[in-house]
């Protein structure tokens, strides 16, 4: 027998009948914090295992269909105007001069422009926000951003009521651009 083994044993028959049920339950909290570890590791890994198979099921899915999906692109270049399409600055310019046209600049506040940069398309959003606006001025800015559809769209528009004059609206209006990258135009 191993004299480490055998010094162990010794020294557990020693032991009174309390300090050997402390020193069992002690290894039973030892394991049982060991086991739960071992059970947290094994969850994680099956759930980024699961992840990994979703996400090789997705790209094989994009994988087939990538002939649909370049003919789609094709299809939706060949209705876009590359020259129409809006950087940031333009966005922001081109906004600005709308707002103007509508009488709206003194109660506007637009946030910078948000750039979202794809493959194909750079992605620009703006937040705006109208104080104190009549409903006529809504309706006449709502007329100016879609005059520029597909190139300028509104993605979400908040309305509520002035606090100070019930009449008067406020409104928050979420406005997406895109430009297209030269690589695109060029094939």
């Amino acid at each position: 027998m191993n004299p480490a083994l055998r010094k162990l044993k010794r020294i557990y028959k020693r032991m009174s009948v309390r300090e050997k049920l402390l020193c069992l339950l002690f290894c039973l909290v030892f394991i049982f914090i060991w086991a739960d570890n071992w059970l947290d590791r094994t969850k994680a890994w099956n759930d980024s295992r699961k992840r990994a198979a979703v996400q090789l099921t997705t790209q094989s899915q994009w994988l087939e269909r990538s002939d649909f999906y370049a003919q789609g692109l094709e299809q939706a270049l060949e209705r876009v105007d590359p020259a129409k399409t809006y950087s940031a600055t333009q966005l922001s310019g081109k906004i600005d001069n709308l707002l103007r046209q509508a009488s709206l600049a003194q109660q506007a506040d637009m946030d910078p422009v948000r750039t979202t940069e794809g493959e194909i398309f750079n992605d620009y959003n703006l937040r705006v926000r109208l104080s104190r606006i009549s409903i006529a001025q809504l309706i006449s800015i709502n007329k100016l951003l879609k005059a520029e559809a597909p190139y300028i769209n509104i993605q979400s528009v908040r309305l509520s009521a002035s606090r100070k004059n019930p009449e008067e609206l406020d409104a928050r209006m979420e406005i997406n651009s895109f430009d297209l990258k030269d690589e695109t135009i060029q094939n």
